[in-house]
């Protein structure tokens, strides 16, 4: 169950990262910031998960502190009221310097990029976010007695993926920007693809 509830905070957060990803490209001005605007949802879904294994830690610490080892009332344990809140203020600023920090890192990277390179990157993360909208409507049809449903999920789950990535290897150059001046290892000529 715990694993289920692990992968439900993940999934979240990956949704979370899609609608930001949509809402990107579809204002011209935050396109190339897309896909790391992305990234950075999503890298708070790992970073919730060790919140939550080191506050469940926390719990099983002070049962080893108090000696108390009835280990059937452990789901009624719970933390102090402060040390609770302090791991959550200093978990939600900890993940935001993580996320920042490794969406700055991939903006620098990934335009530096040669463009045939930075374009198949696209088509996958794209796909990636595509199969994301996949799986949330696979759960939703879920719901329903569908007699076909694995062929309509399947279905759904492919053009999905493939409508996500046909836009981005279309549409590479508007997730681009413009070339990197500083530290720049790709010439203007292979960042643009020409």
């Amino acid at each position: 169950m715990l694993i289920l509830a692990f992968a439900f905070v993940i999934f979240f957060w990956l949704c979370v990262g899609a609608l930001q990803f949509l809402f990107c490209v579809s204002v011209p001005r935050l396109r190339r910031y897309a896909l790391s605007a992305a990234l950075w949802w999503a890298v708070w879904g790992p970073c919730s998960v060790a919140l939550m294994v080191v506050a469940g830690l926390a719990v099983v610490a002070e049962g080893f502190a108090r000696k108390d080892r009835d280990w059937s009332l452990l789901h009624a344990r719970h933390l102090p009221e402060t040390l609770g809140w302090s791991c959550l203020i200093l978990g939600v600023l900890g993940t935001t310097v993580v996320a920042t920090g490794v969406a700055w890192i991939h903006q620098a990277v990934v335009r530096r990029f040669p463009f045939a390179l930075f374009r198949v990157y696209a088509v996958a993360v794209s796909g990636g976010i595509g199969s994301v909208f996949g799986w949330f409507f696979s759960f939703w049809l879920s719901s329903f007695n569908l007699s076909f449903y694995w062929i309509i999920d399947g279905g759904l789950m492919l053009a999905l993926v493939g409508v996500f990535g046909y836009f981005a290897y279309t549409g590479a150059r508007s997730l681009r920007g413009t070339p990197p001046e500083a530290f720049a290892w790709v010439s203007k000529e292979e960042f643009e693809g020409v």
